[in-house]
């Protein structure tokens, strides 16, 4: 497969290799990176960053913005913060620009539609290279709820030159907001998953043996994610089996209000507040636990749920955005209402009463991660996508040229 000079476009990127903001974004560059594409990333200041960097053999660009020292998130913003929104997209587009005539970049990859579709589509025009855009799901699902956002949204997958959905619901969503059908491709995550890192062994499991029962919940603690329904069904498990613990991995704004639902609960004993971990201790947490579990209001794909899959772990999660593309009902997991905190606490007492069904599931999560979520295969898939937009664009200047 050709190799190309690629400019990434993502308003996540992590400042260091302990951040697990955009973690994933980092993960497709480097990933490109070592197959012998030249990346370069342009991504909005953090605190803790710098403005340029080399990570892994990716070239890192970092541009500044009105009020980025206080290093909010998009999804965190309140009402319509105009000034923060524009001075990020406007410098956004400058420096994105700037950047692939520099580098001569063959092509635009944007991590979410808006703002990182329409900086590239604009960029992408002015330039004359194609743009692709992956739709991770919350630029599909929350974004457009905003009367300005849904307009930008629409006119940004009008014109992309390729969309790349995380799951047939989120393509399915991009349809109907305006993207035509034959220029969506879905593609399962940014990089899919290491499955030979998450093979299960014997050797990998003191976790279980240290805590016996064990549900691992792996997420931000923040909205969307929903981890007190989670809590709430687990004082109906720990009914039948006092020894249960839930492990939730993780860090956000709404850890304090869990804590304290917990100890309201009288689940303290029962509950451990890991906190972010880095990547290697979360997958030595996956392969030691007994059903993962998950719950949120919307979902794009859900990379922590791919990752348990792999690790042969029964999944228990909302059903959700892309969830459906994951979690085959009955055969590798249950899928619930966000709200439904009964049948998360039978779901999950299920699998911890019955030895046999439990491990039926869990090889079978395993089995469909080997085949649809491994991380060659989620590459390959992208590289052809990037080799038929180019070979199209070089067609239509040939055309345009032609003519003339």
């Amino acid at each position: 497969m050709p190799t190309h000079k690629i400019c990434l476009v993502s308003h996540l990127f992590p400042c260091d290799r302990h951040d697990y903001k955009g973690n994933f974004v980092r993960d497709l560059a480097v990933e490109l990176s070592y197959r012998g594409h030249e990346v370069h990333v342009v991504t909005p200041m953090r605190p803790g960053a710098v403005k340029e960097e080399t990570i892994d053999g990716v070239f890192v660009h970092r541009f500044a913005y009105y009020g980025w020292r206080r290093g909010i998130q998009l999804g965190q913003l309140k009402g319509n913060s105009t000034l923060l929104l524009g001075s990020l997209f406007l410098r956004g587009t400058m420096k994105c620009l700037s950047s692939v005539i520099k580098h001569n970049s063959d092509l635009v990859h944007a991590y979410w539609v808006v703002p990182g579709g329409l900086i590239g589509l604009i960029v992408g025009r002015l330039t004359r290279r194609p743009v692709v855009a992956t739709a991770a799901g919350s630029d599909l699902t929350a974004a457009p709820k905003y009367r300005l956002a849904r307009l930008l949204t629409t006119l940004t997958l009008k014109h992309l030159d390729r969309v790349l959905p995380v799951s047939t619901p989120m393509k399915k969503i991009a349809m109907k907001l305006g993207l035509p059908g034959d220029r969506g491709t879905v593609i399962h995550g940014p990089v899919g998953i290491d499955t030979g890192d998450l093979k299960k062994t014997v050797q990998q499991q003191p976790f279980a043996e240290k805590y016996g029962r064990s549900l691992v919940h792996v997420g931000n603690l923040t909205a969307p994610k929903r981890a007190e329904t989670i809590i709430r069904a687990l004082q109906k498990v720990t009914e039948m089996y006092a020894d249960c613990r839930l492990i939730i991995i993780g860090e956000g704004n709404l850890r304090p209000s869990l804590e304290t639902l917990a100890d309201e609960l009288g689940l303290r004993k029962h509950v451990s507040f890991c906190g972010a971990l880095p990547h290697e201790e979360v997958l030595n947490m996956l392969q030691g636990a007994d059903v993962f579990v998950h719950c949120s209001d919307h979902e794009g794909l859900g990379m922590a749920i791919m990752e348990a899959m792999g690790a042969g772990l029964p999944v228990v999660a909302s059903r959700v955005g892309g969830v459906p593309d994951l979690v085959r009902e009955g055969e590798t997991g249950f899928m619930i209402s966000p709200d439904d905190v009964d049948t998360y606490a039978e779901k999950i007492l299920l699998l911890l009463k019955n030895d046999q069904l439990r491990q039926k599931l869990g090889t079978n999560a395993r089995h469909f991660a080997e085949k649809h979520l491994n991380k060659q295969t989620i590459l390959a898939q992208l590289e052809t996508v990037y080799e038929e937009i180019l070979t199209s664009t070089r067609k239509r200047s040939a055309s345009t040229q032609f003519s003339r």
